[in-house]
């Protein structure tokens, strides 16, 4: 209790270093907890625009429709399959599609298309599917000839609301899939590119389309957090119990965005090291200084019987103190940022596209890590530093220090 006492007390023996050297641990904590909150929000954003408007946090396949999809691979009876799963703790939603590739034509235009079943009801409670539409109306509950469109497809082939659109593909029995639909709905914005070539019909019509009597070609699921993926992957694979069917997290489906964020997380790791580096070298700097200025101070305490350990310790514990009050303020300053950013954020000159979805803003969040995280590296990089000057001090030979100027 004595050493930590004069620890704390020392603090204020040089008030414009310790302020300095907190100043500069307070600010390095702030940046950390912005900088922590940004990454957290930008691709908390990103994570949940993907997983939200089409992917899902988890998919259901049969063995190998990823890596070649086939419209002869299907899940036999989606309905009892999504039953199960939305028993599972953490489920939120689930929804059936059918895909196929297509050609599409409308007057003297003809473009490749993908044509995907949905049932209306459950895309709309798993995705955003139809909040996407910025123009005429989202599928109908019953199966009628009438599919929504991605407005790229809309300007290939110059069409608009009411017109329509013939598709020709190939059908599971072999035969030639063909028939008229009715544009009802646009997704995206004029200018926009939503996507590919995509049209979207009910699952029923896709079905008829593609003379299959039942089932769907995926299963997207929807998760009430996100972070919670790989573990509701587990269970759904344990009540499913069919080494048939794949159940891949959003990470396996997006495989290109999931590894594009992990380099670009690989890279920030780069600059928390530089921010360290910087940070401790000050911490350093001022606790050398302290022995230097102090070593009288230590050769009279060594002199009076004070054990090598309990000098040690007094470094460690004013440095402590130190690192202790500066991220108090530098957690402080940083959520208060963080939440700033998280209100106002940053507005982008020109709005970002990514997958049909518009970003104008790049937001902040407030998370445990961007609280902890910031904490640990300047109390352990504070403390790690003052270590070699500690072991100095204690290893002074008391006749030599009382001699030094």
């Amino acid at each position: 209790m004595i050493l930590l006492k004069i620890a704390f007390r020392n603090i204020f023996r040089h008030k414009r270093r310790s302020f300095l050297t907190g100043m500069m641990m307070a600010g390095g904590c702030a940046l950390f907890g912005l900088f922590f909150g940004m990454v957290d929000g930008t691709y908390g954003n990103l994570i949940d625009m993907i997983t939200r408007n089409h992917t899902g946090h988890i998919q259901l396949h049969m063995n190998g429709y990823l890596d070649k999809p086939s419209i002869y691979n299907t899940l036999k009876d989606p309905d009892a399959i999504g039953s199960k799963i939305q028993s599972i703790s953490h489920v939120q939603s689930w929804a059936p599609r059918v895909y196929t590739p297509a050609l599409a034509f409308a007057g003297k235009k003809t473009t490749g298309t993908k044509v995907t079943g949905i049932d209306p009801a459950r895309e709309a409670t798993t995705t955003r599917l139809k909040n996407r539409v910025s123009r005429g109306e989202f599928i109908s509950d019953t199966a009628q000839n009438e599919i929504i469109i991605t407005n790229g497809l809309a300007r290939v082939l110059k069409v608009d609301l009411g017109r329509e659109i013939a598709l020709i593909s190939q059908g599971i029995d072999g035969s030639i899939a063909n028939n008229l639909f009715t544009v009802t709905g646009i997704i995206g914005d004029e200018g926009s590119s939503y996507g590919e070539s995509i049209c979207f019909m009910h699952i029923n019509k896709a079905r008829e389309f593609l003379s299959m009597e039942s089932g769907a070609h995926e299963i997207a699921i929807v998760l009430s957090d996100h972070s919670r993926t790989n573990l509701v992957k587990k269970l759904i694979a344990n009540k499913l119990n069919d080494p048939e069917i794949s159940v891949e997290p959003w990470q396996i489906v997006e495989a290109a965005f999931y590894r594009a964020m992990q380099a670009d997380l690989k890279g920030n790791r780069y600059s928390i090291a530089v921010f360290t580096i910087i940070i401790a070298v000050g911490v350093l700097n001022t606790v050398l200084m302290v022995l230097l200025e102090r070593t009288r101070e230590f050769g009279v305490l060594r002199a009076l019987g004070t054990r090598p350990f309990q000098i040690f310790q007094l470094i460690l514990f004013e440095t402590a103190f130190l690192a202790v009050i500066s991220i108090i303020i530098g957690t402080i300053a940083g959520v208060l940022a963080n939440w700033w950013f998280l209100v106002h954020g940053i507005t982008y000159p020109t709005p970002i596209e990514y997958g049909g979805y518009i970003f104008k803003k790049l937001t902040s969040k407030i998370t445990s890590r961007s609280m902890i995280n910031p904490a640990l590296i300047i109390f352990s990089t504070a403390i790690v530093v003052s270590i070699w000057p500690a072991v100095r001090a204690a290893r002074i030979i008391p006749v030599k220090a009382m001699r030094s100027n």
